[in-house]
């Protein structure tokens, strides 16, 4: 039987607000030139443009999303998920259940693909991947 570690804690970063009421600190305004929620919101359309531009398909980023998923479905098995099955049925559970949504983002196309990478990677990293996707695709 194997066992399941724990996914490593750098493997997720998460950004915390103070939200601390007794905080009577004023925040100094946002500078000029600071992106908007509006802004924010034009992200995915910029990288899929990008895309685009790369000459990618929704074919070439496929395996982005399911590399995305997967890795997900790792950590959700490495983190005790379904303990109500065997461990090799529980590792099959979560990766075919993985399976299934990067299918769902895949069939929306590039614009589904883009903005779930987004979600999961932030605009930057999305950017990386996809430039390397494009780097490997003219190989």
């Amino acid at each position: 039987m194997t066992t399941r570690n724990p996914a490593p804690e750098d493997s997720i970063t998460t950004i915390r607000q103070n939200t601390n009421p007794g905080d009577q600190r004023k925040h100094e305004p946002e500078p000029a030139g600071a992106p908007g929620p509006t802004e924010e919101a034009q992200g995915p359309a910029a990288l899929i443009r990008l895309a685009g531009e790369l000459e990618l398909t929704a074919t070439d980023v496929d395996e982005l999303v399911y590399d995305m998923v997967h890795r997900g479905a790792s950590g959700a098995y490495n983190s005790g998920a379904r303990p109500e099955l065997s461990d090799l049925d529980a590792f099959d559970a979560v990766h075919d259940d993985a399976d299934e949504r990067a299918s769902a983002f895949n069939n929306i196309g590039l614009e589904g693909q883009v903005a779930a990478l987004v979600e999961a990677f932030g605009e930057q990293q999305t950017e990386r991947m996809l430039r390397d996707a494009a780097d490997s695709a003219s190989v």
